[in-house]
């Protein structure tokens, strides 16, 4: 007999692309062995420095630079494109306050003389600092790692962003040619978000102080440069450890920018609110002073007084913003469970502070413990935690294993409704349907998970969906929604958004399928099918399934992406139904909504498709019954 052939380690590359700073590490499955972290990260003067991460910089020097400056090359002036990742979000998605910050203004002022998208910007970005990774990896596992193993990359981003940002994120990654390094292109790329990414390095690094605690909830509170995310776990087993989401997380964009400071005395936590900071100093310093000073003599300001007396003015407004979060997320526990959370572990570059420490401790009860490591390793948790996720990912390590997770959002699909009721339905709903002869309620909600329900990291979500389908050749794609109203509306209105469309091509044999007639003598085959969501801790995965088999793509087709659109058009819906609300008659063709709408779906070919082309024939869309009889 024929050995069977071991499959190859799988080089798993964590990048934690943060506001202000970035990194990246890794390590090859089934080495005992640290996580590798790069450094040696270029200055300005070709000097090295190995601290865990480089600023989220980049500098143009001309409208065409195909080699810009990056990270702690770049100069200390006004011309540097600085917090850029905050662009990968629509501007009508930010915080006012965030929108309008000098800072994001500048940003986007740099962007559009560059001319260049925030997508572009990005992948100049990672090829930079891929670039510079590249030769610290083919040191430690060899010069032909990309054909030697399989490449997993995992990217972190915040909890609280919205999931377009991932579409974004992988096309950069993609441009930057990051997902084909390897000579097969086996290349994987997943996502994790930051707070869990830090949970898994503290719960990884103290399973043991976790002996005999099972059913402790513990809130991880990550203070980045740019966000802030709080998660809480309960812990379910110890053998293997378990834990679940115990609560919906939370978070904020700050109201004014944040900049981590880490002078060459390596200062922990000085955390500079720059735009509190600027008033402070218009104060303390004559104007025309100020104005001879350049950037490089108010970082020395910055560094030099920190400690005499000003942090409390600087500090304040934006701790008291975190510990409004915290004591929220605490509050939140003891409602649900009636047991208040025993920890709070303080990570990322701001956790660090000793200020924000001493504030959160005296604020909360000292019956709850806030923990914080000192130095580097706080600033670079998310970073590890990437890499541990793609580990357990890979089926490598379950050392620590997140069980289920709270649902941010409500997901649900859009069905038809039949008849229309005019004492429940909108009369904006209501068509009619020639082939039931009678009025329908079209794009009506139909929920399958709620905010704040569990769930699942191996068990999916399923929905129970039937459609009946006129010709072999016929194709089932359902809408995916979300909506993160308390209440979801029961029809598609402005509330209720177009997260993805599951389309499944390959179905089974139509002469399988039962096979029935309406009224008319039109014969139709009737499909029962499960529409599945599952987390992978920063992303869903939807999927039609039939008798266990899955019918559709896993890959997930975004509304919003990065590339300029041509204008409203108008989306031609196919929906499924829930069993529950089972139709007795067939299949009803109607015209699209006339709802406009800005949506483009991704095609199979990658490009973009205006559904405003398709032919209203092709519309197929799935009735249910009312109740009402």
């Amino acid at each position: 007999m024929t050995p069977a052939r071991r499959k190859p380690p799988t080089l798993v590359i964590g990048i934690d692309f943060g506001t202000t700073y970035s990194g990246v590490a890794w390590l090859l499955s089934g080495k005992q062995e640290s996580i590798q972290i790069v450094t040696d990260w270029h200055t300005v003067n070709n000097y090295r420095t190995d601290r865990p991460k480089a600023p989220s910089a980049i500098f143009y020097r001309h409208l065409n630079d195909q080699n810009p400056s990056w990270g702690y090359a770049t100069p200390e002036d006004d011309s540097v494109l600085r917090w850029f990742k905050l662009l990968l979000i629509d501007e009508k998605d930010l915080p006012e306050k965030v929108r309008k910050s000098p800072q994001v203004k500048a940003a986007r002022a740099l962007l559009h003389k560059c001319n260049k998208t925030p997508v572009q910007v990005f992948a100049d970005y990672l090829s930079k600092i891929w670039d510079h990774s590249h030769p610290q990896i083919a040191a430690a596992e060899g010069d032909r790692f990309t054909d030697l193993y399989p490449l997993h990359f995992v990217v972190t981003l915040p909890a609280i962003w919205p999931v377009y940002v991932r579409k974004r994120m992988t096309e950069a990654m993609q441009l930057a040619g990051l997902l084909s390094l390897t000579s097969d292109g086996d290349t994987k790329i997943s996502f994790i978000s930051e707070p869990e990414a830090a949970a898994l390095t503290s719960l990884n690094e103290n399973a043991g102080r976790y002996q005999n605690e099972i059913g402790t909830h513990f809130v991880v509170c990550d203070a980045g440069g740019g966000t802030v995310d709080i998660i809480t776990y309960k812990i379910e087993s110890l053998e293997p450890f378990r834990v679940v989401e115990s609560v919906k997380g939370d978070g904020k964009l700050p109201s004014a920018r944040l900049t981590l400071l880490i002078p060459a005395g390596g200062l922990c936590g000085a955390i500079f609110l720059d735009e509190n900071f600027g008033k402070l100093l218009d104060q303390k310093i004559p104007h025309g002073t100020r104005k001879k000073l350049k950037r490089q003599g108010i970082q020395k300001i910055m560094r030099d007084e920190w400690e005499q007396a000003i942090r409390t003015q600087v500090y304040k407004p934006v701790v008291d913003q975190v510990l409004e979060l915290v004591k929220g997320q605490i509050k939140q526990v003891k409602a649900e469970h009636k047991t208040p959370p025993k920890f709070v572990l303080l990570v990322g570059g701001f956790g660090r502070s000793q200020y924000l420490r001493e504030r959160l401790q005296d604020t909360i009860s000292n019956k709850i413990s806030v923990l914080q490591k000192r130095g580097g390793d706080p600033w670079a948790a998310v970073l590890r935690g990437a890499v541990l996720h793609g580990l357990s990912r890979s089926g490598v390590s379950d050392t620590i294993v997140v069980d289920s997770r709270i649902s941010r959002f409500h997901y649900g699909t859009l069905v038809n409704k039949l008849p229309f009721n005019p004492v429940e339905d909108d009369p904006r709903d209501r068509e009619y349907s020639a082939y039931d002869r009678e009025f329908i309620a079209a794009d009506q909600t139909e929920w399958f998970a709620q905010i704040g329900d569990p769930v699942s990291a191996y068990k999916p979500v399923t929905y129970k969906c039937h459609q009946d389908l006129t010709s072999p050749d016929q194709v089932i794609q359902v809408d995916i929604i979300t909506s993160e109203s308390s209440t979801p509306s029961k029809r598609y209105d402005e509330s209720v958004k177009k997260l993805c469309m599951i389309k499944a091509s390959k179905l089974p044999n139509w002469a399988d399928l039962p096979k029935q007639t309406n009224e008319d003598g039109q014969g139709f085959r009737h499909i029962e099918y499960d529409l599945r969501m599952i987390s992978d801790g920063s992303s869903l995965e939807f999927g039609v399934c039939y008798e266990n088999q899955s019918l559709a793509s896993e890959s997930i087709m975004f509304d919003s992406t990065s590339q300029p659109k041509a204008g409203k058009s108008k989306v031609t819906a196919r929906y499924g139904v829930p069993m529950e609300d089972a139709p007795d008659a067939p299949v009803s063709v109607n015209e699209a909504p006339s709802d406009d709408s800005d949506d483009e779906y991704e095609t199979e070919e990658g490009g973009y498709k205006d559904e405003s082309s398709d032919d209203s024939d092709s519309a197929t869309r799935m009735n249910c019954d009312s109740d009402d009889d």
